[in-house]
């Protein structure tokens, strides 16, 4: 009786850990704006790309306690860094939405830029060994057109 209540138990805890979700935060929206506010994907040279994301809990992770998260944000033209934004903040699986504004230099390159998000457990020297990614990156584009 009593081995077959571990391996109950066993097969029951292996289940949870499948069904966990690969990271327990997702980022669930990403969408670039002028500095009005108002949706926009193309620029121009001298504007502001207000870049917003929107980060919660993966519907399948239960979260014991609160985890802290560094979000960071990078612009890209080809393989130069053009823009970086960084917040540092706590959640619990609750939506939290960040925006913050990256300059477009009158002197930048015309043509599409990348825009990277990243949520990390937080810096490298901070975290060592232990560091590791808190959600899949996700991307979108721009262009500046004149």
């Amino acid at each position: 009786m009593k081995k077959a209540t571990v391996v109950f138990s066993l097969t029951i805890l292996a289940l949870l850990a499948l069904a966990q979700a690969p990271y327990p935060l997702q980022i669930t929206r990403l969408e670039t704006k002028d500095f009005e506010g108002v949706p926009k994907t193309s620029f121009r040279r001298g504007e502001i790309v207000v870049i917003e994301t929107t980060i919660e809990g993966a519907p399948t992770y239960y979260f014991i306690t609160p985890i802290e998260y560094l979000e960071i944000i990078t612009m890209w033209y080809g393989n130069s860094m053009m823009g970086l934004l960084l917040t540092r903040t706590e959640t619990s699986g609750e939506a939290k939405t960040f925006g913050g504004g990256v300059g477009i230099r009158y002197t930048d390159p015309l043509g599409q830029y990348t825009i990277e998000v990243y949520v990390w457990n937080g810096f490298p020297s901070e975290m060592g060994d232990q560091w590791a990614p808190l959600a899949a990156r996700r991307t979108t584009t721009i262009t500046v057109t004149g």
